[in-house]
């Protein structure tokens, strides 16, 4: 009798679920630290009287917009994952248009946005 074992093509791989909110963490750090040192650099390009705490007071919104991208990204990349038991390609694609989103309200003009009239 033949042995009834699937051959390599037909055994499909069983998805494994990623904990997506302590990969979000993780990326949330990680990019808020060079967040951080971006916002270092574009303190020290500009002349103003705030000396080091500037990177703070004038350019912390840059800290939060890398931290809060990279976040983003990777809870949305790997919640896609889980939700579609995939990971394929599409799962970075929905995640960097998240991450894309937030660039794109943090540097539109809400004027500019009118219709109409």
């Amino acid at each position: 009798m033949a042995d009834s074992q699937p051959s390599q093509d037909q055994v499909e791989e069983l998805y494994q679920p990623k904990d997506a909110i302590t990969a979000a963490i993780k990326a949330t750090g990680v990019t808020g630290a060079a967040g951080a040192f971006v916002s270092t650099i574009q303190n020290t390009l500009v002349r103003h009287n705030a000396g080091a705490w500037g990177a703070i007071t004038r350019f912390g919104g840059t800290t939060a917009l890398f931290a809060a991208m990279g976040g983003a990204y990777e809870f949305t990349k790997n919640a896609s994952a889980n939700l579609r038991e995939k990971d394929d390609a599409y799962n970075p694609a929905v995640g960097g248009f998240f991450a894309g989103t937030l660039m794109g309200l943090r540097c539109t003009s809400w004027a500019s946005g009118k219709s109409g009239s």
